[in-house]
């Protein structure tokens, strides 16, 4: 039962991965199969560390959370940067299993950012900001950040559209609601 407390950075993992978006599950069966995976060699990596260190010590387990949580972060970075160069040169496509919301917001634009702009169908405002975390469900929920939220009118957003054409606009009709993806280099200010 003791040697149950290995399992714990897995779920560290998880919890310090999270924020950054690499994890994109489609049910909760694929979540509970990564954290079940993390834990894993987690657990394995905090044994060996335990066994041969620091005979069985939190120390351990602490250490390989750290260790295994930079490894994956690298990971996942590196596999973000070149995935759709791969998927580009075998004609595959990534994004099958997602949303149409979670697709356009799960590209990587470098050394830019991602500002939505949410109207309902009369174009009335709903909601904008920096686009920092897309639910991975399927739900269409999305967290944004700001400074300020400032109010746009549909005008402005047509326009700011216009600007740069990897901009997109996603057309929810079961919501009825149309948002307005702008890219921005992250040293502008929208």
């Amino acid at each position: 039962m003791d040697k149950l407390i290995y399992l714990v950075p897995g779920f560290i993992s998880y919890i310090a991965l999270r924020p950054f978006g690499l994890f994109n599950f489609q049910s909760d069966t694929d979540r509970q199969l990564t954290l079940i995976i993390l834990s894993l060699i987690n657990s394995g990596l905090s044994t060996a560390l335990a066994s041969y260190f620091w005979k069985n010590s939190i120390i351990a387990m602490c250490i390989s959370a750290l260790v295994i949580t930079v490894i994956y972060f690298g990971l996942f970075i590196a596999y973000n940067h070149i995935s759709q160069k791969i998927a580009d040169f075998f004609d595959v496509n990534i994004y099958d299993n997602m949303g149409t919301m979670e697709h356009s917001l799960a590209q990587n634009f470098e050394g830019k950012y991602q500002f939505l702009i949410s109207f309902d169908f009369q174009n009335k405002y709903i909601a904008s900001g920096q686009v920092k975390n897309v639910d991975d469900q399927g739900n269409q929920q999305v967290e944004l950040y700001g400074d300020n939220e400032r109010e746009f009118t549909i005008e402005e957003a047509r326009s700011m559209y216009e600007e740069n054409k990897n901009n997109s606009i996603i057309v929810d009709y079961k919501n009825k609601v149309k948002s307005y993806v702008i890219i921005f280099d992250l040293s502008t200010d929208s």
